[in-house]
This record gives structure tokens, C-alpha cells and sequence, in this order.
């Protein structure tokens, strides 16, 4: 099953804001994967999972600080 169909079918029955919610947390962390991974193949420098996990707690502050959404429990 593809995963928008996955996500499709769990996030349907959930009310707007916490489907707003869950989608920027699943945005965030698929975007700091991305951007390790890049650095491990292109500039052969690597952090741990938890520095991943701090760089994603980080923007998503600074995002709920610029425009108060989402807000993550």
C-alpha cells in the first residue's frame, strides 16, 4: 500500500488540526533524514540519530514560534 493511501485512511478519521499537526511532524523529520542522509553520502560527515531528533525539535520550535502552529504535544 503506498504510503499517501496509508496515511490517507488513518488521518481521515482524525479532527483538521491534528491532521495539520501530524502532517508537519512527518514534513520535518522526512526533511532531516533527507538532509543527514545528504550529508553522509556528499560531505561524508554523519551525527547521531538523537542530533537528527534535536535538529527536528529545533525547527519545529521555530516554526511554532513564527506562526504558532503546529503545535506539538
Amino acid at each position: 500500500m503506498a504510503i499517501h493511501l496509508y496515511l490517507g485512511c488513518v488521518y481521515a478519521r482524525e479532527p483538521k488540526k491534528e491532521r495539520r499537526v501530524a502532517t508537519a511532524l512527518l514534513m520535518y523529520t522526512a526533511w532531516n533524514i533527507w538532509k543527514e542522509r545528504n550529508c553522509r553520502i556528499f560531505e561524508g560527515a554523519s551525527q547521531p540519530a538523537a542530533g537528527v531528533v534535536a535538529l527536528i525539535k529545533e525547527e519545529i520550535g521555530l516554526r511554532q514560534s513564527a506562526t504558532g502552529v503546529p503545535s506539538v504535544p
